[in-house]
């Protein structure tokens, strides 16, 4: 199918603590992860090309690397778990 057409907006909870900041970091493994789980969609981390580590809650756009000529950009969501 294609992807690009598809909604890829994951959610990944997170402990924060003041100013929004995460207790630890998302990096590619744990959005390939909710990939899998949310979306039914095998990447490897390294195929998501996340400049550095997510430290803070929020929405972040990840440029996801397909195949060499395909990239397509996952939308991260960040929140606060309760």
């Amino acid at each position: 199918g294609d992807l690009t057409a598809k909604d890829l907006t994951v959610t990944i909870a997170m402990l924060a603590g003041e100013e929004d900041r995460l207790y630890g970091s998302v990096a590619g493994a744990q959005i390939a992860e909710a990939l899998h789980e949310q979306k039914s969609l095998e990447v490897g981390a390294k195929q998501l090309l996340l400049a550095e580590p997510i430290k803070e809650l929020g929405e972040y756009e990840v440029p996801l690397r397909l195949h060499p000529e395909v990239e397509v950009v996952v939308k991260v969501v960040v929140n606060r778990a309760e």
